[in-house]
């Protein structure tokens, strides 16, 4: 795991309008649980090496239910079920590029 913060890119359509594909993030190593509402990277229950950014939809029972914001095009828990607390590896906390849009990731 991470100790320190790193940067992702947003790849896909499936958090739009909130975060769009192209948009810059920092990410920060996760410090506590998940709160519902938070946008969260999580490593795909179908392939661990590969990432995804998703909001927290519910916390419970050690694992974290993840939706998109944009249901239509988003492959989430509704597909995959929930993700175990452990495959939790940051949280999505400062949009840097583009300027224009730079600012906090809200909940």
């Amino acid at each position: 795991m991470r100790r320190g913060p790193w940067r992702v890119a947003v790849a896909g359509h499936s958090m739009e309008p909130a975060l769009r594909e192209g948009d810059r993030l920092l990410v920060l190593p996760p410090r506590r649980e998940p709160r519902v509402g938070e946008v969260v990277v999580v490593r795909d229950p179908r392939d661990a090496t590969h990432l995804l950014l998703k909001r927290v939809a519910a916390v419970h029972d050690g694992e974290v239910t993840v939706m998109g914001d944009r249901r239509d095009h988003s492959t989430d828990s509704r597909y995959f079920g929930d993700v175990p607390l452990s495959d939790v590896v940051g949280r999505a906390a400062f949009r840097y590029r583009p300027l224009g849009r730079a600012g906090r990731v809200r909940s």
